[in-house]
């Protein structure tokens, strides 16, 4: 995957470094949502603290100095933010591609939900006759 014109490799399919990319996001949006560190802090104090973390997250997810070969140091959201964004719609993409052979290779998968709908509808067909022909009874009962 390209992130700032620098290739990186990372397999989503891979169970242990899906798991470190998981608990890697999970505890950015933890981290950023900190409302107490930026406390008292300038705006380009809380956008330092920000790239901070995405630092973090770089070079926990794909290796130490990443972050240092992506930013040269920098403390720059947007590219920060960019980059960010990059890995997550890579991983979004590495879902949407599972799901697609998820589905390609459990072929029931389709069936089951279909015969799940159909007696759902069913269901709601045979409730609704109930009430009608109920209603229809109770009608009669009362025209005497």
């Amino acid at each position: 995957m390209n992130v700032l014109g620098v290739e990186l490799e990372y397999d989503f399919f891979d169970a242990d470094q899906l798991e470190i990319y998981e608990r890697e996001n999970k505890k950015v949006a933890e981290d950023i949502g900190d409302m107490e560190q930026y406390e008292g802090k300038s705006t380009a104090d809380a956008i330092r603290i920000q790239c901070r973390i995405v630092d973090n997250f770089f070079d926990a997810v794909f290796g130490e100095g990443t972050a240092k070969k992506l930013f040269h140091g920098k403390a720059n959201i947007l590219e920060h933010m960019d980059a960010f964004g990059t890995v997550a719609q890579g991983a979004g993409n590495a879902r949407a591609e599972f799901e697609a052979i998820e589905d390609k290779y459990t072929p029931n998968r389709a069936e089951r939900r279909q015969e799940e709908k159909d007696a759902r509808q069913f269901q709601k067909q045979k409730s609704r006759n109930y009430y009608h022909n109920a209603a229809g009874r109770n009608g009669k009962g009362h025209s005497h």
